[in-house]
């Protein structure tokens, strides 16, 4: 018998949590269905393409891109189209925000003479009503989701934040949403890190993040409040630690000699060997001013670190307040110089948190695997594709 096909959809395979979510949940789906995976190029910050197993058909989009250019936009949309009539899915599954109108749209038109049509699923990784765009963009955002809604069958949040935030906008209905939190591959590095390794003294308390330097990261606020613990615990030594790249990159350098602590940031730029690295960390941050979920503080927390988060979006939800780390306010150096400085004080309290954090990040759900880890979203979405591919599918007028 053969297997149903299921189309998958995004706009880069760039280093990062949604890539590297659609990468495992394509792996994980061979055995069940025939999958194939439509993409837009890749930049040279590289690509995760390389992890794509070979029983996953790929298919390059080069009008797929971030950007908004009208031309690019539908020429990406004419092809996503004739693939989608070519291929007849049973389901198409979109990630993240231009992915997602296009594939969806494209979809929505190639059901209209399909004999039956695909299903239609969205993940957005993130929703984009704050922390990107101004208030026109924003609402420009809303309408489009909305109307975009329509025709989508069913939308996954990777966190019960991310799905209130995003129902509450109106995008969708509440029955349409599920939660299927991105799967982290928790496996311990097979050579973690040390101190010296990043020429840090052992003396040193090290703080580091993991993140693309762009705005909504928030990594300006990281620098600041490394800026004012500089002057508030003079006699500790201190070192702030940055993995990732970026278009920001230039700036946040400049930010940070500005302010003095040139010589206590440390830029590492993009690293295959991330959540290595994060092993030589004392604490973990997460500054970011939008974040659906964050593999990263997971990954982090489950190395043993405490984690002080963003209080934005998901990230509350992938830490235990006052037990594994502390949240703090969006775009607020203040706030969160204060949440570091409670556990740069206290080695003990850094411990304590550290172990409950393994704790809590690798505990187990219903699945009987982590509730953070692939396993688990593996399962929850062959139950969800299972439930949706029961119900009779009938076309939508656009």
């Amino acid at each position: 018998m053969t297997k149903p096909l299921v189309i998958h959809i995004i706009t880069r395979l760039e280093p990062g949590g949604s890539s590297r979510n659609v990468i495992d949940s394509c792996a994980s789906q061979v055995s069940d269905y025939e999958v194939v995976l439509l993409a837009g190029p890749h930049k040279d910050s590289g690509s995760l393409l390389g992890l794509l197993p070979p029983e996953v058909a790929y298919i390059e989009v080069s009008s797929l891109r971030r950007e908004i250019c009208a031309s690019k936009d539908l020429r990406a949309l004419t092809r996503l189209k004739k693939e989608i009539t070519r291929l007849k899915p049973a389901i198409v599954h979109t990630h993240t925000s231009k992915a997602g109108a296009l594939g969806r749209l494209a979809a929505a038109m190639a059901n209209l003479r399909a004999g039956k049509p695909s299903v239609i699923i969205h993940t957005p990784h993130g929703h984009l009503l704050y922390g990107y765009y101004g208030p026109f963009k924003t609402s420009i955002f809303k309408l489009a989701e909305k109307f975009l809604s329509r025709f989508t069958d069913h939308f996954i949040a990777l966190t019960p934040g991310e799905l209130a935030e995003s129902a509450g906008a109106g995008i969708g209905r509440r029955e349409q949403w599920t939660v299927v939190h991105s799967g982290v591959d928790f496996r311990p590095p097979a050579v973690p890190a040390h101190k010296r390794n990043l020429e840090i003294a052992p003396d040193e308390t090290a703080i580091g993040t993991v993140a693309r330097l762009e705005p909504v990261k928030g990594i300006e606020y990281f620098i600041r409040a490394a800026a004012l613990l500089k002057k508030s615990l003079p006699a500790r030594k201190l070192r702030f630690v940055i993995i990732g790249g970026g278009e920001e990159e230039t700036k946040l350098r400049n930010l940070a000699a500005s302010l003095g602590v040139r010589d206590k940031v440390m830029f590492l730029g993009f690293r295959s060997d991330a959540t290595a690295l994060m092993a030589a960390l004392d604490i973990y941050v997460q500054p970011s001013l939008n974040e659906a979920m964050g593999r990263a503080p997971l990954e982090a927390q489950a190395l043993g670190l405490p984690a002080v988060v963003s209080r934005v979006c998901g990230l509350p939800a992938i830490i235990k307040e006052g037990e594994t780390g502390f949240t703090f306010t969006p775009g607020n150096p203040e706030a969160l110089a204060s949440a570091l400085e409670k556990l740069i004080l206290d080695p003990d309290l850094r411990r304590r948190m550290g172990a409950a954090a393994k704790a809590w990040a690798l505990k187990k759900d219903e699945t009987g695997f982590p509730a953070f880890g692939p396993e688990s979203m593996n399962i929850r979405l062959k139950e969800l594709y299972r439930r949706l591919l029961s119900v009779p599918r009938t076309r939508r007028p656009l």
